[in-house]
């Protein structure tokens, strides 16, 4: 009779290899050079150059970023507008550079601003006169004169030389016997309007429909006894 012996299997085989041979670690300089041995992965040859011009555009753009000039309105108008609302909102935050009181600062004021008023509007029981002083705004000199109504708003009435400055048409709104325009800018209402050669603006915070019509008289007050002229 003949017997049959089954061959282990593989996995059984192992298990008696790994469980019944003798196990000697190997030594150091054997898995240091296997290591040195091993092929390393190397980094693609266009990497390099690619990072470096990355990193060279980042820096140029950081440091030009500061200097790059904002984009500034086409329009002389809108560009006045822009300057003549900074000023106003600065005002609105820190106040006046100058306290000057009319009509006894308009000497010195004339000679600061390059502006003459001939005749101004001081306030009145709507108006009240806050303060006057010289502006510098679009590289131009000019005179600043601020009010305050009842409720509070801030009306900044600002002339500047504007013999290249074109009253806009279509923005042309008709006050009393005048036509100036209106002009709005990030949350404020600005009059414009010439008087001869000089470029005259109100500006104030009054923007809703209400407001406009209160602002109207406040333009109609200030338009009417307000002459400037160039003083040079």
């Amino acid at each position: 009779m003949n017997e049959r012996f089954d061959e282990p299997s593989d996995e059984t085989l192992g298990r008696r290899l790994a469980g019944e041979l003798p196990r000697h670690p190997a030594p150091a300089r054997l898995r240091v050079a296997i290591v040195e041995a091993t092929p390393r992965p190397r980094r693609a040859a266009w990497l390099t150059p690619l990072v470096t011009a990355a990193a060279t555009v980042m820096v140029l753009a950081l440091v030009a970023l500061p200097v790059i000039p904002r984009i500034a309105p086409a329009d002389p108008v809108d560009r006045y507008v822009r300057a003549v609302v900074s000023e106003h909102a600065r005002t609105l935050m820190w106040g006046a550079r100058h306290g000057e009181v009319l009509p006894a600062a308009l000497p010195w004021l004339t000679e600061q601003s390059g502006i003459g008023l001939s005749q101004v509007f001081v306030g009145d029981d709507r108006l009240t006169f806050v303060s006057a002083e010289p502006v510098y705004l679009e590289r131009q000199r000019g005179v600043a004169i601020h009010y305050r109504d009842e409720d509070g708003h801030m009306v900044t009435y600002v002339a500047l030389p504007g013999a290249g400055v074109t009253v806009p048409d279509r923005a042309r709104v008709q006050v009393d016997r005048y036509r100036p325009a209106l002009v709005r800018d990030s949350g404020f209402a600005a009059w414009v309007w010439k008087y001869g050669d000089v470029a005259c603006f109100l500006v104030s915070d009054m923007v809703s429909a209400d407001d406009v019509e209160r602002f109207k008289e406040y333009f109609v007050r200030v338009r009417t006894n307000t002459e400037p002229v160039p003083a040079y």
